[in-house]
């Protein structure tokens, strides 16, 4: 909590976006949102409650979702998911105790270092801190909120080795009511004051106040916030590590009782119930409109009637968006999982045709031909650089990669923008794809690019993908493939996706027409464009069972729609 409490503070101060400290337990109570990633610090990932946050991060209620551990990422991808990041650090120097002295301060380290460039460190570790007075019974700690870390290690340090009552108060908090407690318990009470320089007049003012008979402790660094928060939290762990000692508890290794170890290891499966996300779930967070009675009955009788339609429908062709869709986003580069492959050469096998719209280039051609067999390749279309290039599997390959006039334009009013070395341009002559680094929100870079091309009058599509965003011309776009694969193939044409909201790379495909399936994010149209699961499987893994439930008939490919369980 100490970690997740500065994570969050500095998410909002970088970012500027909201972020929230929570425990275990209140991140899977959280609802659904249309946006929202998470961050998990766990040193082994190994407890019940790591395990079920893995689950929440594996079925994608959190993107992007990130794992910090000591643990190795081959042990923790499978259950935290493929597009959930792993990053591992390396294991403190010395062993960690009870309460994870090395590891908080290891990852308090790296996590400044993550969030600001070149943040002013101390050069090292103060070697002899002054000894600590003895604590009275109850511990009050007044905090600024940029220490609010320090003051919850404070808490978590002392409470949880049964070293002194704790709690906490921000300087202006405590001015508006709990003093009137605090006075009742001065006898009692060790009041530490934390601050930094830009907090050093409101503390200091605070304390001034304070009777004489109070104990009060001043903790202040007169370096910069990044110094302070280090330096402040050692002196915490000190002041844990002394207090244990002059009552005799080892704070690094207490004695645990046999209830704490049942509590500790309490199974929570089957325990805690499971917020999924289903077909209208997720088109009430696309509305925007919140939990409304109303709205979701008219969002279930639209789905009624919208699946009769889908299952009475015979299919001559699917057409697939291929990242997040056919493969996870972290696994764009390698081949799709078995179960997709073996869904989609199983159609093709049964005569049916298959297209694939997607922002690649040659890099989908070659890797379809690596799995798709060679006698399939006819029964194969591609819309690569989302539609810009359209061509079969047993063409061969064009060049895609030299300049036009238009991508120039684009490249030329990009690159005015001031973002220095914050943005990766990549241009090819159909298609101009844009990434960002750093601090830069990935979310908001398809605005930035959209206000800048309006701005220089450069006509072009601006679609954000799970990775990238990519600028395409006016006239081109995912929905050409629908197009040219209904002129081949005739009949009607299924589209899935998994970006299917407004200002997804899959938003025009999956709202062309009536027939389309999103495996993670959907429009809010009523007609069109439904998750159809319980909200346990998203992306590849529920286009696999999709392409298990496309049952070739007589008359073409048919969708049957699951019973929920």
């Amino acid at each position: 909590m100490v970690l997740a409490t500065l994570a969050a503070r500095l998410h909002e101060w970088v970012f500027r976006q909201p972020g929230c400290a929570c425990t275990a337990l209140e991140l899977i109570d959280l609802p659904q949102l249309s946006e929202r990633g998470g961050l998990l610090f766990s040193s082994s990932g190994k407890h019940p409650d790591a395990e079920r946050v893995f689950s929440e991060f594996e079925r994608s209620r959190f993107r992007p979702a990130v794992v910090l551990t000591h643990r190795a990422v081959k042990d923790l991808q499978a259950k935290a998911g493929p597009d959930t990041r792993i990053v591992q650090l390396p294991a403190p120097a010395q062993p960690d105790g009870f309460l994870a002295t090395g590891s908080v301060m290891q990852m308090t380290v790296a996590l400044l270092r993550a969030y600001i460039d070149s943040p002013k460190l101390p050069e090292s570790l103060p070697r002899i801190l002054d000894t600590e007075p003895e604590l009275r019974p109850e511990v009050l700690v007044l905090t600024s909120p940029a220490l609010a870390a320090v003051a919850r290690d404070i808490e978590v340090r002392l409470v949880e080795s049964g070293l002194a009552s704790v709690q906490v108060a921000d300087y202006r908090n405590f001015a508006h009511g709990r003093h009137t407690g605090f006075a009742r318990r001065i006898p009692d009470t060790t009041v530490i004051s934390l601050s930094d320089p830009a907090s050093e007049k409101l503390a200091s003012g605070t304390v001034a106040a304070l009777p004489g008979e109070a104990d009060v402790r001043t903790w202040h660094h007169e370096g910069p916030w990044t110094q302070a928060l280090i330096v402040l939290l050692l002196r915490s762990m000190h002041l844990a590590g002394e207090e244990g000692l002059r009552v005799g508890v080892d704070v690094a290794r207490p004695s645990v009782p046999e209830f704490g170890r049942r509590l500790y290891r309490l199974p929570l499966k089957r325990r805690l119930p499971e917020h999924l996300a289903d077909g209208v779930e997720r088109k009430l967070l696309a509305l925007g409109a919140g939990d409304s009675d109303e709205f979701r009955e008219f969002y279930l009788r639209s789905q009624d009637e919208w699946s009769d339609l889908l299952q009475a429908q015979r299919f001559a062709a699917v057409v697939l968006d291929y990242d997040g869709t056919v493969c996870f986003t972290s696994q764009r580069r390698d081949l799709p999982d078995e179960p997709v492959q073996q869904g989609v050469r199983r159609l093709l096998e049964s005569g049916a045709h298959v297209g694939f719209a997607s922002g690649r280039g040659k890099s989908l051609y070659r890797d379809l031909r690596r799995w798709v067999p060679d006698q399939f390749w006819g029964q194969v279309l591609l819309g690569l650089y989302n539609g810009a290039v359209e061509l079969s599997l047993d063409d061969p390959l064009p060049e895609l990669r030299d300049p036009s006039d238009w991508s120039r334009k684009v490249v030329d009013a990009l690159s005015d923008l001031p973002l220095g070395d914050r943005l990766e341009i990549e241009e090819r002559g159909a298609q101009v794809t844009v990434s960002a680094r750093g601090a830069l929100q990935h979310g908001r870079l398809a605005e930035l690019v959209r206000e800048r091309l309006v701005s220089a009058e450069v006509g072009a599509q601006v679609v954000a993908s799970g990775h990238s965003v990519d600028v395409i011309s006016p006239e081109t776009g995912k929905t050409s493939v629908l197009d040219a694969a209904g002129e081949l193939w005739g009949k009607a044409i299924l589209a899935i996706g998994d970006q299917g909201q407004i200002g997804g790379n899959d938003h025009a495909l999956l709202g062309r027409g009536p027939f389309s399936l999103t495996v993670d994010k959907c429009s809010a149209d009523p007609t069109r464009c439904w998750y159809v699961g319980d909200g346990t499987r998203t992306g590849p893994a529920l286009l696999a069972r999709h392409l298990r439930d496309l049952r070739p008939l007589k008359g073409g490919l048919a969708f049957r729609i699951r019973e929920k369980k």
